[in-house]
């Protein structure tokens, strides 16, 4: 049973770090059509809390959840117990709780917090819970993630 080869608890070490510039600020906000003031117009963020553009929080998710996918994540992980993701399930309890600024470093710590068997016995629901931090290790976002996993070309 899957839930016996990867334990709850385990660690996932992420080996990349992310620097988010000016130029990921306007590529992402835009392509996400986050295009509200705070974000796209430089004048208007300098009278906000942040006192200049930040990265909108749906695009904050996305850098912070690719940070678990590279070099040392979850893939490697996965790939030791010869398992594979197969798709997201779902994202629960996300919490931002400061702004992405241009110039701020992302690393992600993450643990698996649940390993559930499904109906197909060569597939699971892993759960792993993400906290995403600044290079002034201030806790930027943090959320729980399921996704379902299987057996590598036996699906």
């Amino acid at each position: 049973m899957f839930s016996k080869e990867i334990l709850i608890g385990t660690k996932i070490s992420c080996g990349v770090n992310r620097t988010v510039d000016i130029g990921d600020l306007s590529l992402l906000n835009s392509f996400l059509w986050l295009i509200q003031p705070i974000h796209v117009d430089a004048e208007y963020a300098k009278q906000s809390f942040s006192g200049e553009r930040n990265l909108a929080a749906p695009a904050i998710l996305a850098v912070a959840d690719g940070l678990v996918h590279v070099r040392g994540g979850l893939n490697e992980l996965l790939e030791k117990h010869g398992k594979e993701i197969i798709a997201y399930v779902g994202i629960d309890g996300v919490r931002f709780t400061l702004p992405v600024l241009s110039g701020d470093t992302l690393r992600a710590d993450v643990e698996v917090i649940e390993v559930r068997p499904t109906k197909n016995p060569v597939r699971s629901v892993l759960s792993y819970k993400n906290k995403t931090y600044n290079q002034r290790n201030g806790l930027v976002v943090e959320y729980t993630s399921r996704i379902l996993i299987g057996e590598v070309n036996k699906q």
